[in-house]
This record gives structure tokens, C-alpha cells and sequence, in this order.
């Protein structure tokens, strides 16, 4: 074989290993550490072979010594000769065996690469080597990432990849691996970077531009200590963030955007639904991923007492690889101290630094390991609006250079430099996911004051929730996501097949407070039942009379009884349901009010309408029940709706037992002289009593009047 270098395969058993003379002339095979090519066979010796190259062509010498327990053959034949031209497999096994345990050594055909493409032709060349030195073939600039950090062997038939003692590891499938065979959809990860195999092709599979996250049906369920049962933080979101784009997420205070952000990064993963980056299941693949996110908490972490540079040339030495020199180190510290525009303030303290200064060192540390995505909580918190406009310019900035930013912030005046906005709203809805620009069209709200307010509503809530999956971005999220991912119809919400009206929303949210109220009923039934059943007990004479009175009483009568059925729900508000010409009369010409069943309510629709909550809550009792409600009719008369327009006090409702009290005076008879039978006794007590203290008085008065004649003898003598 005519190459000035040659590449070996060596296979013990299932365990294979490569090596590369890399210009040796000459090199040992043995069992011994001090050899070149070490092979750990028990019946190795400790020098066995001496590869030597002799004008471009290479020739094995056998150093087996004389009895020892294994033997060296060439071509399925022993050596004839000390040295011969390696030219086929070399087999070392043990003396005597055909078969059993044997070492196999074979030369990879070397190919050299024809440079071109954006995608890596792994056929072309026999060694693929990837790492931040500029001689290899897939150069990575990262700091994270060795100089050689992992190469591909190409053997003629098969793939295999070896990590070559890189710092960060190298993972295959989110596996660690030191060597391993290759197949079709194998993904290999180093930091910063990540690629898939297929077709003896190795492809890129991380966008020049950032990470893509995909968040698809993430729910989140924590545990409740008072009711012991679970807690819905995060209801089923699911939306797209591109390569390279600038999100953030808003809403009201215990909306879930912290929670939300979490899921996304893994501090706190989803109960249920999945993240994906760039179409990989991100909670298979944390450990892969670890050096490419960045976080910086609402909380600044750094030492006061450590000037900038300092600081960041600390957390360098701790996040880099250990070998990194130290002047790669210091440029990457000014690099990262040059993007935040901390440039001449690396000699102050921290403790010197403003708010905004510090947050921006905080951004600094992360930057020392190039990530693909940041994400920031509250980054602008405690910042006056000039450092808040300066802020969000920089991570605009940022994210222009091949980072995913997401934010989560309270401040909205400068929500107009991120790409898209998610708002969420009470209980961890999505009701919002667009540009700025569509903003207050959608909530048809003037302000974020009066958004902040409508999402802290349930039933308004709802309803934008609704609206959402009722877009068409929300389709094709839907269609895209159940073509890429199996399990993506399981936990999507599926898309509302047509934009639900705010009536829609208040009957649903009446309906539910009607099944509630049902429950109620129940235990008030069994109440009730638990009452009859012990007087029934006490007196069955008078139980079988009240039985008998009671299928004799007209049906108009005993449809005033509660029952477990109709209990908290009465069908005479659709009767006193009023036309939309008086509704609009006694809610003042509200246009709310006034609008019929089937009508929508337009994007443009009138402040008073869309800002009261009050009117929302009273056009939801005035709705009709929803269908699977409307099929159980109610039988009991509620307060007509008009009489609460008026004013007039709203009677109190009796409860489940006052209403059986009343509706059995006539089985309460029994009860009733005993009572009387009871009170007869308390009187004869309480007359014995008296009688008694006026026998005592008659008793001492005698007494009383010696007692004082005595008194005045004794003062007539004295």
C-alpha cells in the first residue's frame, strides 16, 4: 500500500479501536502501555507486531516471542518470514485455537475529501475530523469545543465516530459515547453545534441562526397542600419560536410566565406536552444541549468586591475547557465585556456598577460560552425607561446575531423591538402570540392596563384563549406540529373550528357554575333523605300518612320541592329572558346587551362594552344554558331576572333542611306534643320552685320579727 500515513482498524470482539500513524514511519503493537497501538487481549503479547515504512510502503515484523501462547497470521497463514508486506488482515489469536477470542487489524482505505457543499460527504474521505482547529474538516468556533474534539472513520463499509478526549464530551443520540457505530438518523452533539447522520452523509442540523423551539401542548401541574389535588399553572401553550427571533413573554402577576420559561428550559420540565429544539425532543437531549442555553435569573449573581473583568475572567476559567490559554481567555472576556458595551468600565467594581450596568454583566457571563439561546427573567426590572430602552436595543441586538432570545418582563413600553409578543392570561392561557403591531386590535383595548385586566378574567379569558386556536396561525401550527410529532394530537388543544363569541364563552362558564351548584344539590338531597328516613323511623304511622298526602297534592304544588336535580337552577329565567330592545333599555343602551344569539361581537366594538367586567358577569346569567345542560330541565322557579334589574331585595333561599322543616309540618306533629308534653313538665318544675321559696320566706318570718324585738330590748336597756 503506496500512502505516506496509514490507518488502522483494530477489532477485538465487539470492542474496535482506530488509529492513525499520522507521519510515523514506525509503530509498535502490543499489549504493554508503553506501545503505540495498545491491544488489551489477555493472550497479547507485550510487544507483538512492528509496523515499518520502507519507500511509501509498509511491511509488519512478527516480535512474538519464541513459546509464547499466541501466534500471528497474515492472510489466514503464519509468517513464513520475520517481515512481511502488509498487504490483507493481520489476525492475532491465541496458540492452537481456530476458534475463539482473536484480534483482528486491518487498514482503512484512505480517500481524500473534494472540498464543496454545505453538507458533508462522509464517503469522500476515510478521517473526518471536527473541532476549532482550523485544519480540520468541519471547523466549529466555539470556545467550548476542543481543537480536535471527535472525528468520523469511514472503513469501506461501515461508519464509526470517536471522541479524540474532547473537555465537553461528545454525545450520540444524548448518549455520552468514547466510540461508537454509526447509523441513519444518528444525532451527534458537541457544544454549539449539532449534526445528523444519514445516508452516509453528515447534515447539519442546527440553524446559522439560532436554535428553533417549538413548545407543543406544555401543560404544568403542580401539587396543592390544602386541597391535596393539582394545580394547573400552564394550560396546554403551544406555539413557534423561530431561529434568531426576539420573544417575550407578559401578562398579569401569577399568569405562569415563570413557570412557562422554565418548561422551556428545563429548570422546571412540563407535566405533560413536550419541547423541541430544532425538532429534537429537548427533555431526551438536556444533556446535549447544556452548553448552548444561557439563563440569567431576575436576581444578579456576582461578587461586589471583583471588578468586571475580573469577574468574567473567573467565570471563564470555570466554564471553559481547562487547557484554554490565557490569552484566548482574556480576548474572549473583552469580546463578551464589548457586546453588553461595558467597553471602559472593565476596572470597576461591581459594587459601582447601576442596575442596568449590572444586569449587563450578568448578560456578559453568559455570552463567554457563545450560546444559541438566552433566556432572560425580568432583565429590565428596577430600570428607569431610558436603561429599559437601552436594554431591550441590546438584546435586539443580540438576538441579530445568531442567538434565540426569550424575555419575560413587566415593562411594555418597548415591546415594539421584539419579533413576537405571547400573552397569558389567568390560569396559564395563551390568548395572544403575534407581532406588536396586531396587539390592540386583538384585545380591542386601548391600553396594557385594560389587557392586564380583561386576562385576569375568567370568561374573557376563555374567550381570547378561543380566539387563538380560531386563527389561522394556530392551524397551521396545529397541522405542522402533528406531521413532525407523534404525540403532538394527544396534548394540543385542537383548533376552534370557528371564533367563539363572548356569549359562546359566558354560557360554557355559566354552565360550569351550574354543575357546580348541582353537586350541592346532591349532598342536600341526601340530606334531606337522612332526615325522612329517621323520622320514618321514630313514627312510621305518621310517615305512611304524609307518603299518602302527598301523591294526593296537585303536581303544581310539589314541584316547589328541591330536588337533586333542578337544585340551583331555575327554567323560569328563560321566561323572564327580555327582548334585546328592553335589554338595551334597562342596561342603559348598553350594545352589549342588545346583541342577539347568533351575532359576534366585532373587532371594533365600543369600550363601554369590552372594558366592564360587571356587564360581561350579568350578560352571562341572562344566557341560555349550554346543550348538554339543556336536555335536563329544571322544574323550580328562580327570581326573575327583571325583578334584579329593579333593585328589589332578593329573597333569602331557604336551605335543603328549612325546606323539609316546612314541607313536613303535618309528619311533625309527634314531635310537636312531645314538645308541648315537655314544656307542661318545665312549668310544674318551675311552680314547684316557686312554691317551695314561699314556703321558706313563711318559715322565717317568725324568726326575722324575734330576732328584732330582741334587738330593741337590748338598746332600751343599754
Amino acid at each position: 500500500m503506496r500512502m505516506s500515513n496509514i490507518i488502522l482498524k483494530i477489532s477485538d470482539g465487539e470492542l474496535f479501536n482506530f488509529f492513525d500513524s499520522e507521519e510515523k514511519k514506525e509503530f509498535t503493537v502490543g499489549s504493554k502501555r508503553t506501545c503505540d497501538v495498545v491491544v488489551k487481549g489477555f493472550f497479547v503479547a507485550p510487544e507483538q507486531l512492528r509496523f515499518i515504512q520502507k519507500n511509501n510502503v509498509w511491511y509488519v515484523e512478527d516480535l512474538t516471542p519464541e513459546g509464547y501462547k499466541s501466534e500471528v497470521l497474515t492472510g489466514g497463514k503464519r509468517f513464513k518470514r520475520p517481515v512481511v508486506r502488509f498487504d490483507s488482515d493481520i489476525v492475532i489469536r491465541k496458540t492452537g485455537e481456530k476458534r475463539g477470542d482473536t484480534v483482528k487489524i486491518s487498514s482503512v482505505k484512505k480517500i481524500t475529501r473534494k472540498r464543496g457543499g454545505s453538507n458533508f460527504d462522509l464517503t469522500q474521505k476515510t478521517l473526518t475530523v471536527v473541532g476549532r482547529d482550523p485544519s480540520c474538516d468541519i471547523v466549529v468556533d466555539n470556545p467550548m469545543v476542543s481543537e480536535k474534539h471527535f472525528r468520523i472513520v469511514y472503513d469501506g463499509s461501515d461508519y464509526y465516530i470517536e471522541d479524540l478526549r474532547s473537555i465537553g464530551g461528545t454525545f450520540v443520540n444524548n448518549r455520552k459515547i468514547r466510540r461508537a457505530r454509526l447509523g441513519d438518523y444518528d444525532r451527534i452533539s458537541i457544544p454549539s453545534a449539532a449534526y445528523t447522520f444519514y445516508e452516509r452523509k453528515l447534515l447539519y442540523s442546527t440553524s446559522p441562526a439560532g436554535i428553533q423551539i417549538d413548545a407543543v401542548g406544555v401543560t404544568k401541574d403542580v401539587a396543592d397542600r390544602k386541597s391535596h389535588g393539582k394545580v394547573r399553572l400552564v394550560n396546554a401553550v403551544s406555539f413557534r419560536i423561530e431561529p434568531g427571533a426576539f420573544v417575550a413573554i407578559v401578562g398579569g402577576s401569577g399568569t405562569g410566565k415563570s413557570t412557562l420559561l422554565d418548561c422551556l428550559n428545563g429548570l422546571r420540565p412540563a407535566t405533560d406536552g413536550g419541547i423541541y429544539y430544532d425538532t429534537n425532543a429537548y427533555y431526551d437531549n438536556i444533556r446535549s444541549y447544556k452548553n448552548v442555553i444561557g439563563y440569567v435569573p431576575q436576581k444578579d449573581i456576582m461578587h461586589d468586591d471583583l471588578t468586571v473583568e475580573t469577574a468574567l475572567r473567573y467565570t471563564a476559567m470555570l466554564r471553559m475547557r481547562s487547557k484554554m490559554p490565557g490569552e484566548e481567555i482574556r480576548a474572549r472576556v473583552k469580546e463578551a465585556i464589548a457586546d453588553v458595551k461595558l467597553s471602559g468600565r472593565e476596572n470597576l467594581k461591581i459594587s459601582a456598577l447601576s442596575g442596568g450596568q449590572r444586569k449587563r454583566v450578568s448578560i456578559a457571563m453568559e455570552l463567554l460560552s457563545d450560546p444559541k439561546v438566552i433566556f432572560l427573567d425580568e432583565p429590565t426590572s428596577g430600570l428607569s425607561p431610558d436603561l429599559d430602552l437601552e436594554m431591550m436595543d441590546l438584546l435586539k441586538e443580540l438576538a441579530g446575531k445568531g442567538r434565540t432570545i426569550v424575555v419575560i418582563t413587566h415593562a411594555m413600553e418597548n415591546l415594539d423591538k421584539c419579533d413576537r409578543i405571547a400573552f397569558l392570561g389567568k390560569g396559564g392561557r395563551l390568548c395572544f402570540y403575534g407581532e406588536h403591531k396586531d396587539v390592540f386590535r386583538y384585545f380591542n383595548r386601548k391600553s396594557y392596563s385594560r389587557i392586564f385586566a380583561a386576562l385576569n378574567d375568567d370568561t374573557l379569558c376563555a374567550y381570547f384563549e378561543s380566539k387563538y386556536r380560531s386563527g389561522e396561525y394556530y392551524k397551521e401550527l396545529y397541522s405542522a406540529f402533528c406531521e413532525q410529532y407523534a404525540d403532538a394530537k394527544a396534548c394540543m388543544l385542537p383548533p376552534e373550528t370557528g371564533k367563539k363569541t363572548l356569549r359562546q364563552t359566558a354560557e360554557e362558564t355559566s354552565a360550569a357554575e351550574v354543575r357546580a351548584r348541582r353537586t350541592l344539590a346532591d349532598k342536600a338531597a341526601e340530606w334531606k333523605a337522612a332526615i325522612k328516613a329517621k323520622r320514618a323511623a321514630r313514627h312510621p304511622a305518621e310517615e305512611e300518612r304524609h307518603t299518602a298526602e302527598e301523591e294526593t297534592r296537585p303536581a303544581a304544588v310539589r314541584t316547589q320541592d328541591c330536588t337533586a336535580e333542578d337544585a340551583g337552577f331555575r327554567p323560569e329565567r328563560e321566561a323572564a329572558k327580555l327582548s334585546p330592545e328592553e335589554e338595551s333599555a334597562r342596561a342603559g343602551g348598553d350594545a352589549e346587551s342588545a346583541l342577539p344569539a347568533d351575532v359576534d361581537i366585532p373587532e371594533a366594538a365600543p369600550a363601554q362594552m369590552t372594558e366592564s367586567h360587571d356587564k360581561v358577569h350579568e350578560y352571562a346569567e341572562e344566557t341560555h344554558v349550554s346543550d348538554d345542560l339543556a336536555e335536563d330541565p329544571v322544574d323550580a322557579p328562580p327570581r326573575p331576572l327583571a325583578e334584579k334589574k329593579r333593585g328589589r331585595p332578593r329573597k333569602k333561599q331557604p336551605s335543603p333542611v328549612a325546606e323539609t322543616a316546612a314541607d313536613g309540618t303535618e309528619e311533625s306533629a309527634a314531635d310537636d306534643s312531645v314538645n308541648a308534653g315537655a314544656e307542661e313538665a318545665q312549668n310544674d318544675v318551675h311552680a314547684l320552685s316557686e312554691g317551695t321559696n314561699d314556703a321558706v320566706k313563711k318559715q322565717s318570718a317568725p324568726r326575722k320579727k324575734k330576732a328584732a324585738s330582741a334587738a330593741a330590748e337590748e338598746e332600751d336597756e343599754a
